[in-house]
């Protein structure tokens, strides 16, 4: 079969990017051919159909253009001419039997799902975020959970600021969903794959097309887990290590105050973002010389880092669809001391695979770190018990055997 593989980037961007290789691999690996159709960047891996990609998008420049050329960027964030134009003669050089789209929103557009639909090919949706039923996409407002669009209320983005704090950045999130919405374009997928139960039952209580709405859990290919154990110590101390985002929804504002309370933990992060520049004043400021700023690390070197650790913090305070930097210290036999939101807590099992605290509670946090930093037999016992868990869970047969039940010709 050709597959038609849709996501906005080619190249690793996150956790979207992960799932995207991930079932790419498998895909090829039972025969089939991945046609990919993203965004044209230069960090992007060779693709014989990179000339059919759309125009590379840079929202960071957007305010130091011209206001013609920023509403431009704006409206082709709403309705894509251009990937409806090049979908459609990559359409007429490939024969495509059914389509997987992945993160779409504010680049490629929901626009391209017309035409999918008109040459009749069948379409799964990957949900990877929010952004059907949140114009933020993570259910964040100002640092808190926010819930208010409720019903296709997308208004109360605009009233409330949620987008960056700006009124004109909400009021274009809003009016994105609202567009889609009026289009309709969504009823086009034949199927939307929910990666966690969480994020199933929240699309499920949004009223979203509940009844193709499945949930299936991603596989995974863990080559690169093994590869790592065999690899040597990246460091000689003892260390806890946390990995992401250094933005305020990933919750590493929250580690740093907790690791006030254990002076003698070294603690390790890895990952750059916004809030960088912050935290490592911050650090400076209350004298954290146990904390260690790695920047960011290519995968290899990030799984080596991991399986030298103790156990891993996941201190996200946002709705998590699933995060595979879990999955992957799971899979190294690493318990994680995770917050108890979104999908988390169904791979950190409380007291089993790890340890959950209530997002944003420093002190709950530094108390399960000490806690389970002082117990080797604990660490050791939720470590393998952890990667029991995970390899059931996140499966790459399972998840293959999934998708053949959605589309039968796999």
């Amino acid at each position: 079969m050709n597959i038609l593989i849709v996501n906005w980037t080619w190249y690793p961007s996150g956790g979207d990017w992960t799932y995207v290789e991930n079932v790419t691999n498998l895909y090829q690996q039972k025969g089939h051919t991945v046609i990919p159709f993203s965004m044209k960047d230069n960090r992007n891996y060779p693709s014989e159909y990179a000339d059919f990609f759309i125009e590379n998008i840079d929202y960071k420049k957007v305010n130091k253009r011209s206001l013609i050329a920023g509403v431009k960027v704006i409206s082709k964030s709403i309705y894509s001419f251009e990937a409806q134009r090049n979908l459609e003669r990559l359409l007429e050089k490939v024969k495509i039997d059914f389509a997987h789209i992945n993160v779409i929103h504010h680049y490629i557009t929901p626009t391209i799902l017309k035409i999918l639909k008109e040459k009749s090919i069948p379409i799964i949706w990957t949900l990877h975020e929010y952004t059907p039923i949140c114009p933020e996409s993570t259910f964040i407002s100002h640092g808190q959970i926010c819930e208010r669009c409720l019903d296709g209320a997308f208004y109360n983005c605009i009233t409330h600021t949620c987008k960056k704090g700006s009124v004109l950045a909400s009021t274009v999130a809003a009016l994105e969903n609202y567009v889609h919405k009026s289009l309709n374009y969504y009823e086009y997928v034949d199927h939307y794959v929910c990666p966690s139960i969480f994020l199933y039952e929240k699309f499920k209580s949004f009223n979203f097309f509940k009844d193709k709405l499945i949930q299936l859990y991603h596989g995974y290919d863990y080559a690169g887990i093994e590869a790592a154990k065999l690899a040597p110590k990246a460091f000689p101390d003892r260390y806890i290590v946390f990995v992401g985002r250094l933005e305020k929804i990933k919750g590493a504002h929250t580690l740093l105050n907790a690791m006030r309370a254990c002076p003698n933990i070294s603690l390790k992060i890895i990952g750059t973002g916004t809030q960088e520049t912050e935290l490592k004043k911050f650090k400076d400021t209350h004298q954290l010389n146990n904390v260690t700023f790695l920047s960011k690390k290519s995968k290899p070197e990030t799984l080596q880092i991991i399986n030298g650790s103790e156990f891993l913090i996941c201190a996200s305070e946002w709705y998590e669809v699933l995060g595979f930097t879990v999955v992957e210290a799971m899979a190294l036999g690493k318990p994680v001391i995770g917050s108890n939101i979104g999908a988390i807590p169904e791979m950190v099992i409380n007291n089993e695979t790890g340890l959950l605290f209530d997002p944003g509670n420093d002190k709950q946090l530094s108390d399960a770190i000490s806690l389970l930093y002082n117990n080797k037999a604990l660490i050791a016992k939720m470590g393998a018990n952890a990667q029991i868990h995970i390899n059931k869970l996140i499966n790459t047969q399972n998840h293959y055997e999934g998708l053949k039940k959605l589309i039968p010709a796999l």
